[in-house]
């Protein structure tokens, strides 16, 4: 009996092409995934101290531009507006951080400016990484997947804030660690909140910035024991949360001195008993707003 050759070969070659069309029709659906970019390498420091200023290699000249570090070169050419890299130990949050001057952008842009419902982590716009500034407050959503920063629930917990008491967020000229010195809660809506920090980069004076750490302290769920003087340097990084509508939880670092070290004895850290909430808790969960000043002078 003769073979029908051809025939075999058109039906395996109808086959093939509708197994790429369900293929096709599969991520045409639910979205191909984009890949993050991919972290620069860090080297671990080899000790448990920050060298001291005087030890390092600085420019004398103030008004000089500062120079990128080499490891980002190949990310800011995808994406000029790269800041830093944001990466917490144990969580997913390894990511570049951006900026743009309109603070929704990246809320719905990923780090290749494309539509993303997962946006990209970024820098608030009152910020400019060329000048110092006192206050980054960096922002990204909370994911069901678990991306972006919502792995900065884990620090309701106290057990592991003592865990992980440090993250690193380097600019794309300096590498700095911090030290978490606050966990707290903000309303989303500042007309619902007895302050609001959200869009300070600068502060007036010393006393300004000083205010800002007092109300950052007599907030925190923890009291960590970690100092803030007026030259310091802070990140807040802020993601949803919901145990009200319209709620914040706000992770607050502050950048490692030289000469410091990098260890936290949290050991001497505690739950705080009487933190400040923002108005809409008292109004779901009951209770009364400690006193600020009585509250800050019971901290110190």
């Amino acid at each position: 009996m003769k073979k029908n050759y051809p025939r075999i070969i058109l039906i395996i070659a109808l086959a093939c092409a509708i197994t790429s069309l369900a293929v096709f029709l599969h991520y045409a659906q639910i979205g191909e995934p984009h890949p993050q970019p991919q972290p620069p390498v860090i080297e671990p420091p080899a000790a448990d101290m920050i060298p001291d200023a005087e030890t390092e290699e600085t420019s004398q000249d103030s008004d000089a531009v500062p120079v990128m570090l080499e490891r980002f070169s190949e990310l800011y050419e995808q994406n000029e507006d790269l800041v830093g890299w944001i990466r917490v130990p144990n969580t997913v949050i390894d990511y570049p951080i951006v900026y743009c001057s309109d603070n929704a952008y990246y809320l719905k842009h990923n780090f290749s400016k494309k539509q993303s419902a997962g946006g990209a982590p970024f820098l608030d716009s009152s910020a400019d990484m060329l000048e110092k500034n006192q206050n980054l407050s960096l922002y990204a959503h909370y994911m069901k997947n678990g991306s972006m920063f919502t792995a900065l629930h884990n620090y309701k917990d106290f057990e592991y804030y003592k865990a992980y008491p440090l993250f690193e967020f380097d600019s794309l000229y300096e590498e700095s660690l911090y030290k978490i010195f606050s966990v707290f809660y903000m309303a989303g809506n500042h007309t619902d909140e007895y302050f609001y920090y959200y869009p300070t980069a600068h502060f007036t004076s010393d006393d300004a910035f000083m205010e800002h750490v007092n109300q950052l302290l007599t907030r925190s769920i923890f009291v960590t024991g970690i100092d803030v003087a007026a030259g310091d340097q802070l990140v807040l990084m802020t993601v949803c949360t919901y145990e009200t509508d319209n709620l914040r939880l706000v992770v607050a670092g502050r950048k490692i001195r030289p000469g410091e070290s990098i260890v936290v004895d949290t050991e001497k850290a505690s739950i705080n008993q009487e933190p400040l909430y923002p108005k809409k808790w008292y109004r779901k969960f009951g209770g009364e707003p400690v006193d600020f000043v009585e509250k800050y002078a019971k901290i110190n």
